[in-house]
């Protein structure tokens, strides 16, 4: 049978410094499009970026209650609430336990698979992952780290290595037995319909049950925060997991502002997912601190070499088969606060995109030249009043900064083998910026094992072109 396509679900949100409520439903968000078989959710601003934060011990309590929302909502776990159909992320009745004094069977996996990771410490600074001790997920002893990151991981341990100081990288466990349901079945995380088919659109509806989702890597560098998650019938494709952290913040290095980057290769394609977080400020001049962030971003960002490895992997964010950018990019529109809020009411997102600054220095090759963004139909996604629907500074009652809306908030890729199948905002009112993400299709390279087993064991000729690498995806599914 043929190999399944891959598609790939892509969100950034800046959350304020928020820490999520343990009710908090995710369902808008996460359930929006057709469930996909790889999430990459990137966060900004997980903890306030204030001093203690920035340069103190590393608050990864909002991270740990993340991912249990995350890993409940894709799991279509009991207990999550019928939707409201107002947009807004739902809220389930009655509220599920706390999140953090669950424990995370994800991370629990990590201790027993025999071909799960071990990890190797590289100087950094602020990061801490998440880890399980015994039954509960705690956070580690500080560590002290100053500078970039480069963490490799090497398959074929029996346990994480005592130096896993940087990121989780998620494995199976001996008890997914002990879920009810088998390793190999996969079912949809949502009721009503999409398979695991080959097609998106074919509407294939499975058996009752849930897909099992499972934390591939996750990496915390100060307010920033990346996820992987994929179905658990594909996670053993998934290899060279690698993760390599920016500072862009203060001084020009320390982890309020940067990047967090994790590589990997699924079959025989590798992947770069890049989160960042960076400079901020409406003045003249600004976008060029913001195009010095992302030039250092791919000037600094190294994977190494894993010792004894056969094959080679990329070293570099650009020298991946595959590249998916997001974050909140803090680029402005440079017009007036009057200006702007009279084009996004008559919704002339044309007008409003000639001024958008991303554009005009891509336009002007001075950064992200190549890279491709999908088409905006959506308002600006920043500045919003708490709990509102205004943006702030609309209401002179309330004493609130000005700032001029803009599409800060963005997700752009390069490279050949990606197809953007939409590209849309949410509506959740959390935080004062709008949760941006996309859905991709992705070409993946393979090699066609069962013709190399039919050629070992018979001695009958082959063609050539039979053993040679080949691609799948939704290559026929591009609105642009």
């Amino acid at each position: 049978p043929a190999p399944p396509l891959h598609s790939i679900f892509v969100a950034t949100w800046n959350v304020g410094g928020r820490s999520p409520p343990g009710g908090m439903g995710l369902e808008d968000w996460l359930h929006a499009a057709p469930p996909a078989d790889i999430y990459v959710l990137g966060f900004q601003e997980i903890v306030p970026l204030n001093a203690g934060n920035v340069l103190g011990t590393e608050d990864n309590g909002p991270a740990r209650k993340w991912v249990s929302l995350i890993r409940r909502t894709l799991n279509d776990l009991p207990g999550a609430g019928s939707g409201s159909g107002n947009g807004s992320f739902r809220t389930p009745s009655p509220a599920p336990p706390d999140p953090v004094a669950e424990a995370d069977d994800d991370f629990e996996g990590a201790r027993h698979q025999t071909n799960n990771a071990a990890f190797f410490h590289r100087r950094s600074f602020h990061s801490r992952s998440l880890r399980m001790e015994g039954d509960a997920l705690a956070p580690q002893p500080r560590l002290e780290r100053r500078y970039s990151v480069c963490d490799r991981a090497i398959y074929g341990s029996r346990r994480p290595s005592d130096y896993e100081a940087h990121c989780r990288w998620g494995g199976s466990s001996d008890d997914d037995n002990n879920t009810g349901e088998s390793p190999s079945t996969v079912y949809s995380p949502m009721s009503y319909g999409y398979g695991h088919a080959p097609s998106l659109d074919d509407g294939h509806r499975p058996a009752s049950g849930h897909t099992r989702y499972c934390l591939v890597a996750s990496k915390q560098m100060v307010g920033l925060f990346l996820m992987i998650w994929a179905r658990k019938d594909i996670r053993d494709d998934i290899r060279n997991l690698k993760v390599s952290c920016v500072g862009r913040g203060l001084m020009g290095y320390l982890g309020n502002k940067g990047s967090i980057s994790i590589s990997m290769t699924l079959h025989q394609t590798s992947f770069c997912f890049v989160c960042s977080h960076l400079t901020s400020g409406q003045k003249e001049g600004d976008e060029m601190r913001r195009n010095s962030d992302v030039l250092e971003i791919l000037r600094k960002t190294r994977f190494p070499m894993v010792y004894g490895q056969y094959e080679r992997s990329p070293e570099t964010i650009l020298e991946h088969d595959r590249i998916i950018w997001l974050g909140d990019l803090n680029y402005r529109i440079a017009l007036s606060y009057r200006s702007v809020k009279a084009l996004v009411e008559m919704r002339n997102w044309k007008a409003l995109l000639e001024k958008d600054q991303l554009r005009i220095e891509q336009r002007g090759g001075r950064v992200f030249a190549g890279w491709n963004e999908g088409r905006i139909y959506f308002p600006p996604t920043y500045k919003y009043s708490t709990n509102s629907d205004k943006y702030a500074g609309e209401d002179m009652n309330q004493k609130e900064k000005r700032r001029t809306p803009a599409w800060c908030d963005r997700i752009l890729w390069y490279g050949r083998g990606l197809g953007q199948l939409s590209y849309v905002r949410g509506e959740s009112r959390f935080s004062d910026h709008r949760p941006v993400y996309s859905v991709f299709s992705a070409e993946v390279e393979s090699i066609n094992h069962s013709r190399i087993q039919k050629m070992s064991c018979s001695s009958s000729q082959l063609d050539i072109g039979e053993l040679l690498p080949y691609s799948y995806g939704y290559t026929d599914i591009n609105p642009y």
